[in-house]
């Protein structure tokens, strides 16, 4: 179904949204295309986070890393749980945006604490490959490596019960995992998908294409050319469903809550994913948030706040 906006935010929200966006206008937008930006941002992140403390992302939250093996690599796995409760509702796997490119797992420590005492979870987030060197399907495989160490783990987690997700670019490879998985083992244990502005068109949809040099955060003509970058090297086209979920057999998936912004270039990523989901499952919930551009969900806005109140609302009835 597609849920009225308007019963989830109010006018007071979209009047703050429209305040910021303004603000947004002035500001230059995010080159995605650009592999030296990606890369200079990476080294200011990792240096930062060498030299500063771990956050204290909340009092209550643990948070442990661990090295898990994929192919013929390693791949770090960040774990957040509450210390004083040592059976939590399920667990949340969670992959970060960047365009498949910037980030690591660490930048959302207070994020994913909000979550784990929020909706008494715990909280599992890899550091996949970045397509700095445009192999997204190393990328790719290592979300599908992740995805299937937690489903192989649930005993050691303490947990019965799986809700995956991402943002942007995190959300594509959340679905790519699911699907290929969904080949070769049952998917019982995921009670829930969750996106915040996905990326699920890997050729690029008509809303990107025909963005204008008027899209807030970061910059549609980049971002295409950002996919084309990240596709031309792969055997299989952008448009295969191996790449692209919006174009993939989607049976027997778990429950979905889309969230898109109206704002967004990739807002057609969404409802093309909510539209196949739902025809395959009848289980599909999306959301199109007025006012929103892409990653508004992690703005100082009340109309993030109440989107994340939601989608904490919902992984937790996904999880009872």
């Amino acid at each position: 179904m597609e849920t009225d906006p308007m019963t989830v935010f109010d006018e007071r929200d979209l009047r703050r949204a429209r305040m910021l966006n303004r603000a947004l206008c002035l500001l230059p937008r995010y080159h995605p295309g650009r592999r030296l930006n990606a890369l200079m941002l990476n080294t200011l992140i990792r240096v930062g986070q060498r030299f500063f403390f771990e956050p204290r992302a909340s009092r209550n939250v643990e948070i442990s890393t661990i090295s898990i093996g994929a192919a013929q690599r390693k791949i770090p796995l960040r774990l957040l749980r509450d210390r004083k409760k040592s059976h939590p509702n399920g667990i949340y796997l969670h992959f970060h945006g960047g365009a498949w490119v910037l980030g690591n797992a660490r930048l959302d420590d207070r994020w994913n604490a909000d979550i784990v005492r929020a909706c008494n979870v715990s909280v599992a987030c890899g550091d996949f490959h970045l397509a700095v060197d445009d192999r997204l399907e190393q990328a790719m495989e290592d979300a599908v490596a992740i995805t299937e160490w937690v489903l192989d783990h649930l005993r050691e987690l303490h947990v019965e019960h799986v809700i995956i997700g991402g943002e942007s670019s995190g959300a594509q490879l959340a679905a790519s995992a699911i699907i290929r998985l969904s080949a070769k083992r049952s998917l019982d244990p995921i009670t829930g998908f969750l996106s915040f502005c996905g990326a699920f068109d890997m050729e690029g949809s008509e809303s990107l294409k025909a963005a204008g040099q008027q899209s807030l955060v970061i910059d549609a003509g980049s971002a295409y050319r950002n996919l084309k970058r990240l596709t031309y090297r792969l055997e299989r086209e952008g448009r295969s469903p191996q790449v692209s979920p919006c174009d993939a057999v989607l049976h027997n998936m778990p429950p979905a809550l889309f969230f898109a912004g109206a704002l967004d270039p990739i807002i057609d990523d969404s409802r093309k994913m909510y539209n196949r989901w739902q025809a395959f499952n009848d289980n599909a919930e999306i959301v199109v948030v007025p006012e929103a551009p892409h990653g508004f969900e992690r703005f100082p806005t009340r109309l993030a706040a109440r989107t994340k109140a939601y989608a904490q609302g919902w992984m937790k009835r996904r999880l009872e």
